[in-house]
């Protein structure tokens, strides 16, 4: 019965994240221009998504009667984890490929930009570099870098889905006070 909790709960709970996470990609994706935005977004949409992962713990807790392992909370967590990395995963490369394929030549003028505020702060062969590996964002499309970007991803995310366990885990008292 435990089992089924903690895949019912990660399911939902991994769907729900996912469809916010693309929100959250609509709009980072929407700020590819200004690369100053766009890493605001990036950071303070994978902090709402680690908020939201807690928010699925102490809830994951509370069905279990207030108490939980970390074998099992992690397991809840985990399969979310697969869940709302694959909608992350899905959603980029449609966005990459069907929305908005201009979002790389987008991302280098921005960074060009950039550049000419900088001055001469950058060599031209770092701002050659720069340029070159912002047109490696239409590789993000292809399936080999697609795997790997989507193994990567759920390597980190389970990383912090251990450590929330960790946090949240809590064991039952083998003795329980009688008053």
């Amino acid at each position: 019965m435990k089992d089924n909790k903690n895949i019912s709960t990660g399911v939902t709970y991994g769907v729900i994240i996912g469809l916010i996470y693309v929100l959250i990609l609509f709009v980072r994706w929407s700020a590819a221009t200004n690369l100053i935005k766009f890493g605001l977004y990036s950071f303070l949409g994978y902090i709402v998504i680690l908020g939201l992962l807690c928010y699925e713990a102490f809830q994951r807790r509370k069905l279990n009667e207030g108490f939980i392992s970390l074998k099992s909370l992690f397991q809840t967590l985990f399969i979310s984890v697969l869940i709302f990395e694959l909608l992350y995963s899905i959603y980029t490369y449609i966005h990459l490929t069907y929305i908005d394929p201009t979002v790389g030549d987008r991302m280098r003028e921005g960074m060009q930009e950039m550049f000419d505020k900088m001055g001469e702060g950058l060599s031209d062969a770092d701002k050659d570099k720069a340029m070159e590996r912002m047109g490696d964002i239409k590789r993000a499309t292809e399936l080999p870098q697609m795997v790997k970007s989507y193994l990567s991803s759920v390597a980190i995310s389970g990383i912090f889905a251990l450590i929330i366990s960790a946090i949240v885990k809590k064991k039952k008292p083998v003795f329980e006070e009688i008053n």
